[in-house]
């Protein structure tokens, strides 16, 4: 079987913390790699808040220069203001699966990305922290629901997994959070647990597990970024995980 690398680079709680030099240098390190890749972002990569924002946020500059593939939708990213988040929505790969917009039929919140790149068909999901519990009186009053978690990914993964290679979950759970989903995955899911990767944020730790799934948290503020290796042996009819490997890239 032929031997193929695919790597994902990751980032998470940023917080706007962007410089041009550490722009340039992760601009270096992907023209370097040689294989096929993706960058992708756990949340909280802006300065603002849901309800305090900067209008003219130079992170939005950097996102665009960088060319992220997917980022979820984290605390930051979040907006009560509607005019202010689906103006975001509209313009960057923010995602999120358990965040439903009650005053809408069609939701503009996408819950995940499904692409093909080359022969590697992946899926990214995005799951955000809830910000109160499902059925809470602030559902009234904002007419948003953070819906439960587990429902959500089941949801996603009953949808794409005849048709992915890799599922990439951007979390901002919290590492906790990761852990039990990590669990629920590896209950639910174990013939196919070889596809996932957890890649969180939020709790401002480097922490690594492979206990059910590897989950992976990079250190915030972009003093590192994530390189991961999914080493895959393929023939024309199947793909099949045999090693990871990861490496941290100070910046």
């Amino acid at each position: 079987m032929e031997r193929v690398v695919f790597s994902i680079f990751h980032t998470t709680d940023i917080h706007g913390r962007f410089s041009k030099e550490k722009v340039y240098k992760i601009k270096d390190i992907l023209a370097d790699c040689d294989t096929k890749r993706v960058l992708v972002d756990s949340g909280d990569i802006l300065k603002g808040g849901n309800i305090l924002f900067y209008p003219f946020e130079n992170t939005f500059r950097y996102i665009d220069n960088l060319k992220y593939t997917a980022i979820c939708l984290g605390n930051r990213e979040f907006n009560y203001f509607r005019s202010v988040l689906y103006s975001r929505l509209n313009k960057y790969p923010f995602i999120a699966c358990n965040i439903v917009d009650k005053r809408l039929r069609t939701q503009k919140i996408l819950p995940s990305i499904h692409m093909v790149i080359d022969f590697f068909r992946i899926t990214i999901i995005g799951l955000t922290k809830p910000q109160y519990e499902e059925g809470s009186f602030w559902e009234v009053i904002t007419g948003f629901s953070f819906v439960n978690i587990f429902d959500c990914i089941t949801e996603q993964i009953e949808k794409y997994y005849k048709l992915t290679d890799l599922f990439i979950i951007l979390s901002h759970l919290g590492i906790e959070g990761d852990l039990k989903l990590g669990e629920f995955i590896a209950m639910n899911y174990s013939n196919i647990m070889e596809r996932f990767i957890v890649l969180g944020g939020h709790d401002h730790k480097e922490f690594f597990s492979d206990k059910f799934v590897p989950i992976l948290h990079t250190k915030p503020h972009l003093s590192s970024i994530s390189r991961i290796e999914f080493i895959f042996k393929c023939n024309k009819s199947h793909k099949i995980v045999g090693d990871i490997i990861l490496e941290r890239i100070d910046l």
